[in-house]
C-alpha cells in the first residue's frame, strides 16, 4: 500500500513539473494584419517582377500573421509562424507543396522550430524551419522600411531553410556567428541527396556601424529521372554582405550586395557531363530617416545584373522606391512610389514571360511605375 502511494505521489510530481515547464515561459502571442493597394500606371492588371505586390488595382490581404513562442524550464524553446494570405502564396509557390495547388494555398508555415543550448559549445541551436539568415529585406512587411519587397529579395536569396544551424556571441555580444547545415532554398523536404551550407559572421565593433558577411553553398536541383544526366554537381553559390550606418540618430543608411553563381547541365551537349554557369549580382541603397515619433521617410535604389538563370532573360534590372510612413497607436500607413526598369528587349517573346513591361498596345516597355498604398495593425 505505502509503494503504491509512493507510486502514485512519484506520478503525480512528474506530472506536475512538466505542468510547471510547459507554463515556464509563455506561450507569447503576436500577429498583425497587413492590407494593402496597389496600381500600375501602365494598365496591367500584374506588375511584372515582382512577388509580394505583383496585383494591380485590387485591395489584397497581403498577410494575416500570428506566432506563438515560449521556453521551458529546461531551456528548450520553441517559435510557431503561421501566414495566411497573399504573401503566403507567394511563399509556397517557392517550397514543395503541390505545384498545381502552390499559388493558390494561402496558408503557409513560416517558421516552426526549436531552440537549446549545445552541451559541448554553449551555442544556441536552432532545430527544424526558420527563416534565412541572409537579405536585408524580409517576408513580414512591418519590419522593412519600404511596401514592396525589392530585386535582391525577390531574386539573390532564399525565403527559408529547414534544417539546423548554431548561433554564437564573442566579445560581449559584439561579434555574432552564424554556421549551419540545411536541406537547401526553401526546401522543407530535399529535393536532392546534398545538402546546403550556411553561415554568417556579424560585428558592431565600429561606432555607429554593423556589418554582416555571410554565404550558402549546395545543390539546389532536383534529382533527376532515371537515365538524365545528373545533377549533382551544379551547386549554387551565395554571398550576402550587409553594412549599417547610422551617422545621426534619425537616419539610417544601408547597403545590401549579393553575388551568385549556379551551375546547369548544358544544353547544347545534354548527354554529357559539360556544364555553363549562370551568375547574377546584385546592390541594394537604403535610406530612413525618422523625422518624428510618428513620420519617416524611407528611399531605395537598387540594380540587378542577370544572365538570366535568376529573372529568365539576360538583363540589367533598376529600381527606384519612395516610401512614406506615418505609425500611430500600433498601426503602420503607407504611401509609396516606385519605378522598375529593364534593359532587356524582345518582340518575338511574350512580354507577360521576361522582364520587360507591357501596357494596352504597347507591348515592350522597359520601365513600369507603381504607386502602392499599406495599412498594417500590430498585435
Amino acid at each position: 500500500m505505502r509503494m503504491t502511494s509512493k507510486k502514485n505521489l512519484l506520478a503525480v510530481t512528474l506530472l506536475a513539473a512538466v505542468a510547471a515547464g510547459v507554463r515556464a515561459e509563455g506561450p507569447n502571442i503576436s500577429g498583425f494584419v497587413d492590407v494593402g493597394y496597389n496600381y500600375n500606371m501602365n494598365g496591367q492588371a500584374n506588375n511584372l517582377n515582382r512577388a509580394f505586390d505583383n496585383n494591380s488595382n485590387t485591395i489584397t490581404l497581403q498577410n494575416a500573421k500570428v506566432g506563438f513562442d515560449g521556453k521551458l524550464e529546461n531551456g528548450v524553446g520553441y517559435k510557431v509562424d503561421l501566414m495566411y494570405g497573399h504573401d503566403a502564396a507567394v511563399v509556397n509557390a517557392t517550397e514543395d507543396y503541390a505545384p498545381a495547388t502552390a499559388t493558390d494555398l494561402q496558408f503557409n508555415l513560416q517558421q516552426a522550430f526549436l531552440t537549446f543550448p549545445c552541451p559541448i559549445t554553449g551555442a544556441g541551436l536552432t532545430l527544424g524551419k526558420f527563416v534565412t539568415p541572409f537579405g536585408l529585406e524580409v517576408v513580414e512587411a512591418k519590419d522593412n522600411y519600404n511596401i514592396s519587397r525589392g530585386l535582391l529579395f525577390n531574386y539573390t536569396v532564399p525565403f527559408s531553410h529547414t534544417g539546423i544551424k548554431a548561433d554564437k556571441g564573442f566579445a560581449e555580444g559584439k561579434i555574432t556567428t552564424t554556421l549551419g547545415l540545411v536541406n537547401g532554398w526553401d526546401n522543407m523536404q530535399d529535393n536532392n541527396s546534398s545538402k546546403t551550407g550556411i553561415a554568417q559572421v556579424g560585428t558592431t565593433i565600429l561606432p555607429k556601424t554593423s556589418i554582416l558577411l555571410g554565404g550558402a553553398y549546395g545543390s539546389e536541383q532536383a534529382t533527376p529521372v532515371a537515365g538524365d544526366p545528373s545533377t549533382q554537381g551544379n551547386a549554387r553559390m551565395l554571398i550576402d554582405a550587409i553594412v549599417k550606418v547610422t551617422p545621426i540618430e534619425p537616419l539610417t543608411l544601408i547597403a545590401n550586395y549579393d553575388v551568385g553563381e549556379e551551375k546547369f547541365n548544358d544544353p547544347l551537349y545534354p548527354n554529357t557531363h559539360m556544364r555553363t554557369t549562370s551568375n547574377y549580382q546584385g546592390l541594394g541603397l537604403h535610406a530612413n530617416y525618422q523625422l518624428t515619433d510618428m513620420l519617416s521617410f524611407a528611399g531605395r535604389w537598387e540594380t540587378l545584373d542577370d544572365d538570366g538563370g535568376r529573372t529568365g532573360a539576360e538583363q540589367v534590372l533598376t529600381s527606384d522606391t519612395l516610401t512614406v510612413q506615418a505609425k500611430k497607436d500600433g498601426v503602420i500607413y503607407r504611401l509609396e512610389y516606385r519605378a522598375d526598369h529593364s534593359t532587356f528587349s524582345d518582340n518575338s517573346v511574350d512580354p507577360a514571360t521576361y522582364a520587360y513591361f507591357g501596357d494596352t498596345g504597347v507591348q515592350n516597355r522597359k520601365s513600369q511605375t507603381t504607386i502602392g498604398a499599406q495599412v498594417i495593425v500590430t498585435f
